[in-house]
């Protein structure tokens, strides 16, 4: 694919004198061309286990082709492109299987460099940050309590999933009176909750 392997005399794939540098529509038409093809390739690989790495290796080979492109490497290969391509994914299924176990060699089950889950609290921070949300939660009770009726009724629509303009027909107001109303519970609310933070 690259000037190097052109000039190869011996390449069966190589076009000849003077071949046309890609631009990545090129590419992105040997995508359209092979993508399924190609899926079914890397797939049989991994023996129908293993689709996002199929996929990523596809992704790979042509992001490299597109790397190439821009560096104006790549050139066209006439009717190579299907065997390259073919070459080109086992390859990258290849290195990614190869890449997983070194993963996996580097960093086994019960390995001592993974995090551990600390089962208590030593410095109480998670009992401090109980008590706030439990502050929070007693103001928060305390104003819905001084809402108004309608406000409340207002509530109860909108944790039901009703719209501003239903809520509004079966309250005889508008949609967006409903919505100033939204606003001005929101408000309360949230002063209410914040006031001693």
């Amino acid at each position: 694919m690259t000037d190097a392997l052109a000039d190869d005399p011996d390449d069966p794939d190589d076009p000849g004198e003077g071949p046309r540098v890609c631009t990545p529509s090129d590419v992105g038409a040997q995508y359209l061309q092979h993508h399924e093809w190609l899926r079914k390739v890397a797939n049989r690989f991994f023996d129908g286990r293993r689709p996002d790495m199929a996929d990523e290796a596809i992704g790979l080979v042509f992001a490299h082709l597109l790397e190439l492109v821009e560096e104006q490497k790549l050139t066209d290969r006439g009717e190579g492109w299907r065997g390259y391509l073919r070459r080109a994914v086992l390859n990258r299924c290849v290195d990614l299987v190869r890449s997983e176990k070194k993963t996996q060699e580097r960093f086994p089950p019960g390995d001592p460099e993974q995090p551990r889950v600390i089962d208590h609290d030593p410095l109480g921070e998670h009992v401090a940050a109980e008590d706030v949300a439990r502050g929070r939660q007693e103001r928060l009770n305390a104003a819905v309590e001084k809402l108004t009726e309608r406000q409340v009724t207002i509530l109860r629509y909108v944790l039901n999933g009703t719209t501003n303009k239903q809520i509004g027909e079966e309250l005889g107001i508008t949609g967006q009176g409903v919505g100033d109303q939204l606003k001005t519970i929101i408000k309360k609310c949230h002063e209410e909750v914040t006031r001693d933070d």
